[in-house]
C-alpha cells in the first residue's frame, strides 16, 4: 500500500468503534469528515483502507489501472446512493460509479476520492403480462439473462456475462441480437436515477423527457442510475456457436462473410473474430496457436429457418470447428468468457464504418496478421437492421447509419509488456483511419477528444445543454465527459461580478 495511506484514525461507524479512517495523498484534501458522515449515514458497507475488503474492492476489470480511492461505498438502495452524491458534492470529492467494472477507460475508480460501488443492487421484477423488467444496475448481463431465459424471454444484451447492466445501459448497447431488436436502450421504458443535486427522479418519454434522451447514449454524465425499465422480446433457444476458419484465406472470407451478413434477415446478428486458435478441445492440436477467423452467430425465430440462413457462413472454407447449434440464449456467454478475466491489462481502440470496401478489408487482414499474438483479438461487427430503423436524433446515440464497428484489443496479465500491447493496438488502429467514421461510447478507452466521435455536432451541443442544466458543475466528470460549458463560464467570470 502507498505510504501515503498508512496514517490511521478511529471513529464511530453504525454504533461500531475501532474502522480506520486514512489520511489521503500529501497534498490531497483531508476527507475525514466527509467520510465520518456517509459511515454514520448509509446502510451499505463503506469500505476504507485497511479494510480486509479493500484490496480486493478497489481494483477493477482492467487492470492497467491501480488506483487507491479514500473509500468504496458499496450501496444497498437509491437513498444511499443520493446520500453519498450530496457528501461528494458538499466535500468537492472526486467521484467514480462503479456497475460491472468493465470501463475501458478505468472510470470505475479513482487514487483519493470516492467510488460508488453499485454491485449489490441487483433487484430484478418481471412483469410477465406486460413483459416488462425493473433492473437495477448491479446485475449483469449474464445473471439477467439466466432469470429471463426460463421465461423465454431476454433483452439484447451485451457479449461478455459480467458486464454490468448500468454502464451498458447508459451508454447503447450493441448485442447478440442487435439487428433483430436493436440496441439495449431502444428496450428502456425508463429510467430512475439520481442526479448532482441528490434528487431521485423518473425518466421517461413523458416525464423529464430530454433527460430520457440523453440518458440513453449519453452515458453517466447526468446522474446515476438506480433502476431501469424495460421492454423484454422472446429470448428461449437461439440458434447460436461460432465456426472457425484458418487465417490463410481471412481477406476472401471477410469479403464474403460482411456481404452475406448484411443481405441477411434481422433475425441474424453475427461478430467475426482473428485471433490465434485458442489451445480448446474443440481445436484440433495441429492447429492451436496458428491464426484463425471465427465467425459467431445468433440467430433469433425459427431454428429450421436459421440453419438454412446461417448455412453459407459455415462453407466459407473448409472449417476447423463448427460449434454452432441450437442453444439457450445464455448459452452464446460461454463464447466470451475470456473476456470477464478480472484484472487484466487491456489496451484497445474501435471505430465504426459505413461500408465494407474491399480496400477497407485488406487493410484489416493486413494490418491484423501483423500484430497477432496470444494476447491480441480483432472483432468485426457487421450491424444494421432495427438499429438502424431508428431515428438517429431520437437517442444520444447517434450512429444509428453504420454498417459495421471494429475493436482492437490486446490483454495479457499485468507482467506483460505494455508499451508493446499498445503499440499493436494503435497499429491496428491507425491503419483504419482513413475508412473509420465514428466512435462507440461504451467501447471507448482514455482518448480524450474522441468523444466528438461519439457524438455528431448537433447531438453534442444537445449533450452539453444537458450537462449544463443536470450537472453544471461536472460532478459526473469520470466517464467519457461531456463537459459543461455553464462551469466554463463561472470560470471565466470576474472576481466581484
Amino acid at each position: 500500500m502507498p505510504e501515503q495511506y498508512q496514517e490511521t484514525a478511529q471513529y464511530e461507524q453504525n454504533g461500531q468503534t475501532d474502522v480506520q479512517i486514512t489520511s489521503l495523498q500529501k497534498n490531497q484534501p483531508d476527507y475525514r469528515e466527509a467520510i465520518e458522515i456517509l459511515a454514520s449515514k448509509i446502510r451499505g458497507e463503506l469500505i476504507l483502507p485497511g479494510n480486509p475488503a479493500y484490496e480486493a474492492g478497489r481494483k477493477v476489470w482492467n487492470g492497467s489501472f491501480d488506483s487507491y480511492p479514500a473509500a468504496i461505498a458499496r450501496c444497498v438502495d437509491a437513498e444511499d446512493v443520493r446520500t453519498i452524491v450530496n457528501v461528494a458534492r458538499a466535500y468537492a470529492m472526486t467521484l467514480s460509479v462503479r456497475s460491472g467494472g468493465h470501463s475501458a477507460a478505468g472510470h470505475g475508480t479513482n487514487t483519493g476520492g470516492l467510488v460508488i460501488d453499485l454491485s449489490q443492487m441487483k433487484a430484478i421484477t418481471i412483469d410477465l403480462v406486460r413483459q416488462t423488467a425493473r433492473l437495477e444496475p448491479g446485475l449483469t448481463w449474464g445473471e439477467v439473462a439466466k432469470e429471463l431465459q426460463p421465461l423465454g424471454l431476454a433483452i439484447t444484451a451485451g457479449d461478455v456475462a459480467s458486464v454490468g447492466v448500468g454502464g451498458l445501459l447508459l451508454g447503447g448497447g450493441i448485442g447478440w441480437m442487435v439487428r433483430a431488436y436493436g440496441l439495449t436502450i431502444d428496450r428502456l421504458q425508463a429510467v430512475e436515477v439520481v442526479t448532482a443535486d441528490g434528487q431521485l427522479v423518473r425518466a421517461s418519454a413523458d416525464a423529464h423527457p430530454e433527460l430520457f434522451w440523453g440518458l440513453r447514449g449519453g452515458g453517466g454524465n447526468f446522474g446515476i442510475a438506480t433502476a431501469f425499465e424495460v421492454n423484454l422480446h422472446p429470448g428461449g433457444a437461439i440458434l447460436g456457436g461460432a465456426v472457425f476458419y484458418e487465417a490463410t484465406e481471412a481477406e476472401r472470407i471477410l469479403r464474403e462473410y460482411t456481404r452475406l451478413a448484411a443481405a441477411a434477415p434481422d433475425e441474424l446478428s453475427t461478430e467475426v473474430l482473428f485471433m490465434l486458435a485458442p489451445p480448446a478441445p474443440f481445436i484440433p492440436p495441429d492447429k492451436q496457436g496458428t491464426p484463425v477467423v471465427g465467425i459467431m452467430v445468433c440467430y433469433t425465430g425459427d431454428i429450421s429457418e436459421g440453419e438454412r440462413v446461417v448455412a453459407p457462413l459455415r462453407q466459407l472454407a473448409t472449417p476447423i470447428a463448427d460449434l454452432i447449434a441450437p442453444m439457450p440464449y445464455s448459452a452464446m456467454f460461454a463464447l466470451t468468457a475470456v473476456g470477464e478475466i478480472p484484472g487484466f491489462q487491456h489496451h484497445s481502440r474501435s471505430q465504426f464504418f459505413e461500408t465494407f470496401s474491399d480496400e477497407m478489408i485488406h487493410t484489416l487482414v493486413e494490418a491484423s496478421h501483423s500484430v497477432v499474438s496470444p494476447e491480441t483479438l480483432v472483432t468485426l461487427r457487421v450491424l444494421g437492421g432495427a438499429m438502424s430503423r431508428v431515428r438517429a436524433d431520437a437517442t444520444a446515440f447517434a450512429h444509428r447509419d453504420k454498417q459495421g464497428m471494429v475493436l482492437v484489443s490486446h490483454f495479457a496479465p499485468l507482467s506483460a509488456d505494455a508499451t508493446s500491447l499498445d503499440a499493436r493496438t494503435q497499429r491496428v488502429f491507425r491503419a483504419l483511419l482513413p475508412y473509420a467514421n465514428g466512435a462507440y461510447v461504451g467501447f471507448l478507452a482514455d482518448e480524450g477528444e474522441r468523444i466528438r466521435e461519439v457524438y455528431p455536432p448537433d447531438t453534442y451541443a444537445r449533450l452539453v445543454a444537458l450537462k449544463n442544466q443536470y450537472d453544471p458543475t461536472n460532478l459526473f466528470h469520470r466517464n467519457q465527459n461531456i463537459k459543461p460549458t455553464a462551469t466554463l463560464a463561472l470560470l471565466a467570470e470576474p472576481v466581484g461580478s
